[in-house]
């Protein structure tokens, strides 16, 4: 019997993957030009090889389905880190985050003003106890925070998803349940999709532009040729699933759940500077900013004491995501403000996802009706299936809720033969 999977990302190359160690004929198409979706990773624009992570780069403590592929394909990790300390207690709250090294308005806060800011978030998280749904920005006003804390804290929103404070509810930054543990790919995010690729049948460059149902087989058709087969995975991001045609179309309630779903629009500055084991010492987790990089966290000194440095640049359309010198300039701002170091950039490089046709933003916004819409997302219509981290019930929007999510669409074909 066979497959054809749609989406050479994380969730389609595992879905792929179980089936052919079922022994089912697998084929994935994937419209770009290299496997990987949005862990893609540029090894051209940096010096000495250093890896760009474009998107995904992130594993959390408890993510280990990645880690359990990693492990299996002998894909190396960096030492692990952390995003956030521990307030004095001990514990991990919302004000974990702004007890990081904070810039606004161009200059560093000195620790007395961190402390004060991290103090206040403290006590209002007691006095004013948010709801899990309450927006980030609605919950600093109701609470009366400063306009300093209120900056501070709406700043985390930067870190995943790519998004504007009034869109994250104050349940996905508090208690915070990522960023205690991290680790990233030693050798870049797409060394472990490129290791998962290795043996499959991957079709490059085939944007799938229909899906028909033809009797008993499933006919795909890309802009060049034309495929058939028993049972269709779907492992493409939502705002692209929407962009294929149906036929017959896809019921309401699916169609529904994917016009229901948005997407965080934004994308990932990465610049590579000199002084990297001063800039490492001076940002040992990552630091925030109130311009427009609002997040950023350093991987390990390379070569000749460089260090590369990633930050997050939502997309408020005010141009800054088109103007790749204008987002290394803003990084190299907030780099420099935040270390106290005279760094130079060496090379760097701007990824804009809002304008990626075969992603359509960085990840999925499920933030509302998350439970109901996640059941309807993932839910197959008859041999057509669906996967990819806005489907997944364990760590949506992360790499291991992706590859969770082929699994489960690898194992309803199976249970159909």
């Amino acid at each position: 019997m066979s497959t054809i999977v749609i989406g050479a990302g994380p969730a389609g190359l595992q879905a792929a993957r179980t089936l052919a160690s079922r022994g089912e004929q697998v084929t994935v198409l994937e419209a770009n030009a290299h496997v990987g979706g949005r862990t893609r990773t540029d090894r051209t624009r940096l010096r000495y090889g250093q890896p760009a992570d474009l998107g995904g780069s992130l594993i959390d403590l408890g993510q280990d389905k990645i880690l359990q592929v990693c492990a299996e394909l002998g894909v190396e990790l960096t030492p692990q880190f952390a995003l956030f300390p521990a307030g004095p207690d001990g514990t991990y709250t919302a004000a974990s985050h702004v007890r990081n090294p904070i810039v606004l308005g161009g200059r560093r806060l000195d620790p007395d003003e961190q402390a004060t800011i991290a103090a206040e978030v403290d006590c209002a998280l007691r006095t004013a106890a948010p709801e899990p749904t309450e927006p980030v920005l609605a919950w600093t006003r109701r609470a009366g925070l400063s306009t300093p804390a209120r900056t501070a804290l709406t700043g985390v929103t930067g870190y995943n998803p790519v998004s504007h404070p009034a869109l994250v509810p104050m349940g996905e930054i508090h208690p915070p349940t990522t960023g205690r543990v991290i680790w990233m790919l030693a050798d870049g995010t797409d060394s472990v999709t490129r290791a998962m690729a290795a043996g499959l049948d991957i079709r490059l460059e085939q944007p799938v532009r229909l899906i028909r149902r033809q009797g008993s087989e499933v006919v795909v058709e890309t802009d060049q040729d034309s495929f058939t087969a028993h049972d269709v995975i779907v492992a493409t991001p939502v705002i692209p699933t929407t962009a294929i045609g149906f036929d017959p179309v896809l019921p309401a309630w699916k169609a529904n759940a994917l016009l229901s779903t948005q997407m965080s629009q934004g994308g990932k500055v990465i610049g590579q500077y000199t002084h990297g084991t001063e800039i490492a010492a001076a940002l040992p987790m990552t630091a925030l900013g109130d311009g427009r990089v609002t997040t950023l966290w350093t991987r390990a000194v390379g070569p000749e004491n460089s260090i590369v440095v990633l930050g997050f640049v939502p997309d408020l359309g005010e141009g800054t995501l088109r103007d790749e010198e204008a987002a290394l300039a803003a990084l190299d701002d907030l780099v420099r403000t935040a270390s106290g170091v005279p760094a130079q950039r060496l090379s760097g490089i701007l990824k804009d996802w809002t304008q990626d046709e075969f992603a359509g933003g960085v990840v999925s916004l499920l933030f509302g009706d998350r439970v109901r819409l996640q059941a309807l997302l993932a839910r197959a219509v008859g041999p057509i299936h669906f996967c990819g981290e806005h489907t997944a019930t364990m760590w949506a929007t992360a790499i291991d809720g992706a590859l969770r999510s082929g699994e489960r669409a690898a194992d309803e074909v199976l249970q159909r033969r």
